[in-house]
């Protein structure tokens, strides 16, 4: 793994290496571009269905169903609103070991529009029983799940950032924990939650205080939900922080987990707002700042709690 490479060739190259080495494995795409991929785009287990997601999962399913491991790569929100339905019924409830890959999340495209704008996916996904879901986060991150891809079982969706996102270099992560501290202080006051590419600017911030630490959480339905809420229960504020929409994101998974553990900590949720986003730029970090989550939005919320 190369540190300057874009978060998106480290994961695709990984998975490119398995697909050479093994004729079960197969790539589905929805007309989608990813560099790495350009190569086998005549391969004759390279299948382009177009813009046409439902029939895309249809087919994906059925190569699943017959023992193959299909990989299907798009953006986001079309891989998930416009084929929910065969990704219900198809590969959740025939438990398919097929893994969707969502390009596109958050305000990674920021002048694409609302339809391009990953906000709502993750828990559109959580609602599905059988699926799982990652979020990858970081260089690191995308490094260690494409590498071990084939040991993840099921119906699985990833989602995948775009960039050179290194920052997390150090960090251990593992599947099985699901989560992991990307920064901790010395003093044990306040907690922040994160997903995603918002994690690089919690870690900006975090730096600068010293009662602040910083979770990372990139698996979001079978991580080790004893352990995470151990870790909760130990600080007296917590921030929920998440590019997502406050309903669409992170935000009623970690509220739910702490009403079944009976934990009232009353978190703060600085989050996207639940509504569509028709803010268009050439940077997402204007988009960031325009839904009011940017570096300064936390900043002010951190020295107001």
């Amino acid at each position: 793994m190369n540190k300057f490479d874009d978060v998106r060739d480290i994961f695709f190259n990984n998975f490119k290496k398995n697909f050479l080495r093994n004729k079960k494995y197969y790539i589905l795409t929805n007309d989608a571009d990813v560099f790495t991929l350009k190569s086998l785009r005549n391969h004759k287990r390279f299948i382009d269905a177009g813009v046409a997601e439902q029939n895309l999962i249809n087919i994906a399913s059925g190569i699943a169903g017959n023992n193959n491991y299909p990989l299907v790569y798009g953006f986001c929100s079309f891989l998930t609103f416009r084929c929910y339905e065969q990704l219900r019924f198809n590969a959740g409830s025939h438990k398919l070991n097929i893994k969707i890959v969502g390009i596109g999340p958050g305000y990674s495209f920021p002048y694409d529009g609302p339809t391009h704008h990953g906000l709502q996916d993750i828990y559109l996904m959580y609602l599905i029983p059988e699926f799982e879901i990652f979020n990858i986060s970081d260089n690191n991150l995308a490094n260690l799940i494409s590498k071990n891809i084939h040991k993840i079982k099921g119906p699985t969706y990833i989602r995948i950032d775009k960039g050179k996102l290194n920052f997390n270099s150090k960090v251990k992560y593992n599947l099985d924990k699901g989560f992991e501290f990307t920064y901790k202080s010395t003093k044990r006051e306040k907690l922040i939650i994160t997903t995603g590419y918002i994690c690089k600017i919690e870690n900006e911030n975090a730096e600068k205080f010293k009662n602040i630490d910083v979770i990372n959480l990139f698996k979001i339905k079978n991580y080790d939900k004893k352990k995470f809420i151990r870790c909760l229960k130990k600080y007296k504020k917590i921030i929920i922080f998440d590019e997502n929409s406050k309903s669409g994101g992170i935000s009623p998974i970690i509220l739910n987990i702490l009403n079944e553990n009976k934990v009232s900590k009353n978190p703060i949720i600085l989050s996207s707002k639940d509504e569509q986003s028709f803010f268009y730029s050439q940077n997402r970090e204007l988009n960031i700042n325009n839904s009011s989550i940017s570096k300064k939005d936390l900043l002010k919320l951190i020295k107001l709690r």
